[in-house]
């Protein structure tokens, strides 16, 4: 398994303590920052996999800082450290982008199990999603040689517009539209393969194009040779580019 990155913003005053963040196991790979000036670019560099926030006493401008990263990031997870218990104002204030806030002193054990309830809802959200958005990958499958409305499959997912394409887009790396027309080349090279009779003209209308141009320039964009040439390589299956259907999601 590779390493998962946290980004420790280290905003203690004294440094005299245990250090926590070179205890972890090696499957935890801590980058430290000591200045928040360089909190975005850092974030932009190491693209992490959650934060930490370290404090001993915190001020107002320091407990600041978790708010703007939820705010610029909102799916980046943040855990809180501080020495004693910050007072009831900061914590409502907090309490909407904050992972979990632990007071020290701190095991490493009791924070690896903070960081495994992390991992566990991480992968039940990334379940939940591809669950939400089954109805529409099985309405496109079933009708991907007609015509496709994104707004029919954010229905039948009984989400708005604007939260389907955002889902969509963030669970199979690819735009709704992008998705039903790569599924569409798929489905004609798989015919291109399977029938010999079947000429190019008629895969590309089997499966929905209606402008043989168009259904050329998008073949070739995910094939990397055109449709005839596929057609005439398809009597050599050495020569037949992979299909990479699906490895253009973002892990």
């Amino acid at each position: 398994m590779s390493s998962q990155t946290i980004l420790w913003v280290d905003l203690r005053t004294s440094r005299a303590e245990p250090d926590l963040c070179t205890s972890l196991p090696p499957i935890y790979r801590t980058e430290r920052l000591h200045h928040l000036g360089e909190l975005f670019q850092a974030v932009q560099n190491w693209r992490p996999w959650a934060m930490c926030f370290e404090y001993d006493a915190p001020d107002a401008r320091n407990l600041a800082a978790p708010l703007e990263v939820k705010a610029r990031h909102p799916s980046l997870p943040i855990i809180m450290l501080t020495e004693k218990c910050i007072g009831k104002r900061e914590i409502l204030a907090l309490r909407h982008c904050i992972w979990e806030h632990l007071v020290k002193p701190v095991s490493v054990g009791r924070f690896c199990e903070c960081l495994t309830g992390l991992n566990q809802a991480a992968d039940k959200e990334r379940k939940d999603a591809a669950d939400c958005l089954a109805p529409a990958m099985s309405y496109v499958a079933a009708n991907y040689s007609e015509k496709l409305r994104l707004s029919t499959a954010a229905k039948l997912c009984d989400l708005s517009r604007f939260q389907f394409s955002r889902n969509f887009k963030k669970e199979q790396g690819l735009t709704f539209r992008d998705f039903v027309v790569q599924m569409r080349i798929q489905r004609a090279a798989e015919l291109m393969r399977q029938s010999n009779a079947l000429s190019v003209t008629e895969a590309a209308f089997v499966v929905g194009f209606n402008d043989l141009s168009h259904f050329s320039r998008m073949f070739r964009r995910q094939l990397g040779v055109t449709p005839s040439h596929y057609r005439r390589a398809e009597s050599q299956p050495a020569q037949l580019p992979l299909f990479t259907f699906g490895e253009t999601k973002k892990q």
